[in-house]
């Protein structure tokens, strides 16, 4: 009985061998090669087909489809291929994907669909059900745009190339499922701006290349989710500033390439400059572009008073505008204080621009002034002009003025007697002794003529007496 038994054991075992082995070797398309080791294997590269082997073996784990002529992938056309882990279709002619082309393959680890040009779109739904992927190549395939939830579900993804389309837009969201991708390559295409939702949930991400695109703004919040990222390239875009909030969340970053880029090292680029300063890990020139003085040099080289003041763009550039509407489209850096704002915008100093009686009364012919004084209508809101700037509108009482003896108390002293003020009533004496008027004006003291108008009510007074006396 044992005997029996283990003979039909081995019949048993025998039969389960030869029908893997007929299931691989019997139905092999004649282009393909098939073989078990190391893996289950269909191989038919470049054997100038135009359409997907119907009868690739159900065992396959591996399919080489690469370097032939396919321009299309009908629908459910790996069905029977359940073990499929690895699909290479690269470097066909394919225009078109069925959506349901990849349904089933539940146990699929590696998808690559590059050097397809004609590509140009893929179905939102294509990649449904592939929650085992974790490569997956779209690189080079002429795609414009990524559809609404096209890497929905892919929760296993690490790897994703996406890089030398056409694509001209990051959509909102667009990789919110990828929680465990670690490297994302965006390089080589037309990305115009790189938006405050892009990256979301991007958790994991080790390695992000932007490089050679158009990217001319980064949205302060762009990175925010990014606080594993070791990587990121930016060189070759159109960046002329970069927020330094946008950086501040990248506690990982070792390695930042930010060069070929029209940065303008004024003002706005003080934050970057800062955060240069304290980053320790490998950086790319930041070489300015505007302006011109420093054209050629390097941000993160420059000290901290290069960066004054704001630089006029001769082309056209995409600065980061921190401002909304107002002056014109300035960044807020350039715009000037409410109390301010004509000086800059007219190309004139805080103090004229604010002061009302700038060019009217020569600096010389002010009364001298008292510094510890109270502050005066004609003020600057920075702080009391010299005199030199502004005459004050009230004039204090000059030195040596004083009558020597009686009457003690001489009347309240009128407006000073400056070339544009004096009056007969005020300054008689002071018309009749105009050569000694004008060099008091020559020395800047204004005191003898002051002193003739001080002393005049004392001499009506005696001439009184002298009439009235003898009555």
């Amino acid at each position: 009985m044992k005997r029996a038994s283990s003979g039909a054991g081995s019949q048993l075992l025998a039969w389960v061998l030869w029908l893997q082995a007929w299931q691989v070797a019997a139905p092999c398309p004649g282009a393909c090669v098939c073989y078990n080791e190391p893996k289950v294997t269909t191989s038919c590269p470049q054997q100038g087909l135009q359409a997907v082997p119907v009868d690739i073996p159900a065992a396959s784990q591996r399919v080489f489809l690469h370097g032939n002529r396919i321009t299309h992938v009908p629908a459910a056309s790996f069905r029977a291929c359940r073990n499929l882990t690895i699909l290479w279709l690269h470097s066909n002619a394919l225009a078109r994907i069925d959506a349901t082309a990849f349904t089933g393959l539940t146990l699929l680890e590696q998808l690559d669909l590059s050097d397809n040009a004609q590509l140009r779109t893929v179905d939102p739904a294509t990649f449904q059900g592939l929650g085992r992927l974790h490569t997956l190549h779209l690189d080079r395939c002429g795609l414009q745009e990524l559809g609404p939830g096209l890497f929905h579900g892919l929760a296993a993804l690490q790897y994703l190339y996406l890089q030398d389309n056409g694509l001209q837009a990051l959509p909102d969201d667009a990789f919110r499922d990828l929680g465990n991708l670690t490297h994302l390559f965006l390089h080589g295409n037309r990305i115009p701006s790189v938006p405050e939702r892009a990256f979301r949930g991007l958790h994991s991400l080790d390695r992000l290349l932007l490089h050679q695109n158009r990217v001319a703004r980064v949205h302060p919040h762009s990175f925010r989710d990014l606080g594993r990222l070791m990587t990121l390239y930016l060189f070759a875009n159109n960046l002329s500033a970069l927020p330094s909030e946008a950086l501040a969340p990248l506690r990982a970053l070792q390695y930042l390439r930010l060069n070929n880029n029209p940065w303008v090292c004024d003002c706005r680029a003080r934050p970057l400059w800062a955060w240069l300063q304290q980053f320790g890990g490998s950086s790319s020139e930041v070489p300015c572009s505007l302006p011109p003085r420093l054209a050629g040099r390097d941000l993160k080289r420059l000290a901290a008073p290069d960066l004054e003041g704001c630089a006029v763009a001769t082309r056209p550039l995409h600065p980061i505008w921190t401002g909304g509407s107002a002056d014109e489209g300035l960044p807020k850096c350039c715009q000037p204080d409410a109390a301010d704002k004509a000086s800059v915008l007219e190309g004139r100093s805080p103090a004229s621009a604010g002061n009302s009686l700038k060019g009217r009364m020569p600096s010389g012919d002010s009364p001298p002034g008292n510094g510890s004084g109270p502050r005066h209508i004609n003020d600057s809101p920075f702080g009391t002009l010299s005199g030199s700037v502004e005459p004050p509108l009230v004039a204090l009482l000059p030195e040596g003025s004083e009558p020597p003896g009686p009457p003690t108390t001489g009347p309240r002293r009128r407006p000073g007697c400056s070339r544009k003020n004096r009056t007969r009533s005020q300054c008689r004496l002071g018309q009749a002794g105009g050569g000694s008027e004008r060099a008091g004006d020559a020395e800047g003291s204004g005191a003898l003529p002051s002193l003739a108008c001080s002393l005049a009510p004392l001499g009506l007074t005696l001439v009184l007496w002298t009439v009235l006396g003898p009555c």
